[in-house]
């Protein structure tokens, strides 16, 4: 009977440490956040909005390219900011059978880089994130910035999407007299079909029952029976979809849109949506934030204003002014909506113009009405110090719950998009990560 009880008190041990180690996963982890700048949402936010992770020491890590992709739709220029991870197989092997380490680590660099092909059909081998930025922000903020390194450390491909218009190197101006708005998911899906027709597959993208090679006017024909039998065998890939704040509301639109009527490319793996706020009304921002906000977007309006000034149309005029004379957000929204651009939300998703007024607007943008239809794995993180959309989150975080695909996480802290300020657990590579240099955060 001794025995028997040491035996089993020793495998009550066991069984606790079992536990212990079970509840250490991926959404239990310990988090912890400095005191000064972690545990307050607004100046944790303006950190990873500013500062980011340190961007040195890395040309023989990653290639950093920028493509303008053009808009079927209306002719629009998207900038796409790629990072692309360099094999360095190459050079390691031809450092260990060659004295001059210096002129073959430079050779073995360049080929490196020359062989890097993101832009040919059936060409891309590796998995890819494609990254939206949340409102008034761009693919160069730290936040962003941070989750490409991440995810390039890894041996992935970081692509961070410019929503139109915001181009953060001011280099490509909007060729539209429309710009980005919380609702409009066009762009991402243009961007997203291109990609798609660059991820390498086992037939090279040829259809094994009529032997035509696939092409992008052809995968959506719903009518073609060649469509069932198309081989989606895809080595390159898979594309996974990651938005933040008004960028995470387009992601979460986008799979619910494509998943309800079951168009979503295959090559999706999922998608992530961090401080989404489900619910669009930019007329319950408080004060100051609907203030800063709005002047956010007027700065954007005055910066493409060559391009708004080819719109001739005298009501078009009328609203711009009446937009950069609004004192918030939510005014500026209604003065602008008639004229915003907007997509239907089923197939072919054919773009339209204008909403009836802001209320109109807001409803038909929000998330919450499609994130009950996303047929891939979708993570949402929310922060509860989020000080600009946590308490419209919550209220529509049933629907979110009514999905098995959807899973959402809590934090106790972080403000908005505030999570880059935490370093990523010390097993998970990288030099110290967060603000202070290495790669990324426990976010990403």
């Amino acid at each position: 009977r001794g025995g028997g009880n040491g035996q089993s008190s020793s495998n009550n041990r066991k069984s606790n440490n079992n536990n212990n180690k079970m509840k250490e996963g991926i959404f239990s982890r310990t988090v912890k956040p400095s005191l000064f700048i972690g545990t307050r949402g607004v100046v944790a936010s303006t950190a990873a909005y500013a500062l980011g992770s340190k961007q040195s020491d890395d040309a023989k890590k990653v290639k950093r390219v920028r493509e303008v992709m053009k808009m079927g739709a209306d002719g629009a220029l998207i900038v796409l900011d790629w990072e692309v991870p360099l094999d360095t197989s190459s050079t390691n092997n031809s450092n260990s059978n060659s004295n001059n380490n210096n002129s073959n680590n430079n050779n073995a660099s360049n080929s490196s880089i020359d062989n890097i092909d993101i832009y040919k059909p059936n060409s891309i081998t590796k998995p890819i994130i494609l990254l939206l930025h949340g409102m008034n922000n761009d693919s160069t903020f730290g936040y962003i910035r941070s989750m490409m390194r991440t995810a390039t450390d890894r041996g992935w491909i970081a692509v961070g999407m410019n929503l139109r218009g915001q181009d953060g190197l001011h280099q490509v101006k909007n060729t539209t007299p429309r710009g980005y708005n919380a609702g409009y998911t066009g762009d991402l899906r243009g961007v997203v079909e291109q990609l798609e027709y660059r991820l390498k597959r086992r037939s090279g993208g040829i259809n094994r029952k009529s032997g035509k090679r696939t092409t992008l006017n052809n995968a959506r024909d719903s009518n073609s029976n060649d469509e069932e039998e198309e081989d989606d065998d895809y080595i390159g890939g898979p594309i996974y979809l990651l938005g933040y704040s008004l960028g995470a509301n387009i992601v979460t639109k986008y799979l619910g849109e494509e998943s309800l009527h079951g168009t979503l490319p295959k090559c999706i793996g999922g998608g992530a949506a961090m401080g989404n706020p489900l619910h669009i009304h930019s007329g319950t921002i408080a004060f100051p934030w609907n203030m800063l906000l709005g002047a956010g977007v007027k700065r954007s309006i005055l910066q493409n204003a060559t391009s708004l000034r080819k719109h001739h149309e005298p009501g078009f005029q009328h609203a711009m002014k009446k937009a950069l004379l609004a004192p918030t957000i939510g005014k500026l929204d209604d003065a602008a909506a008639p004229y915003l651009i907007r997509n239907d939300s089923y197939p072919p998703y054919a773009t339209r113009i204008g909403f009836k007024d802001g209320e109109e607007y807001w409803w038909e943008s929000s998330s919450h009405r499609y994130v009950g239809h996303v047929s891939v794995p979708l993570l949402k993180i929310s922060a509860q110090d989020d000080f600009l959309v946590f308490g419209q989150f919550q209220r529509k975080l049933n629907h979110c719950l009514e999905n098995p695909n959807v899973v959402v996480v809590k934090t106790r802290c972080g403000g908005h998009l505030g999570w880059q300020e935490s370093p990523p657990p010390s097993s998970g590579g990288g030099e110290g990560g967060g603000l202070l240099g290495g790669s990324g955060s426990w976010s990403d």
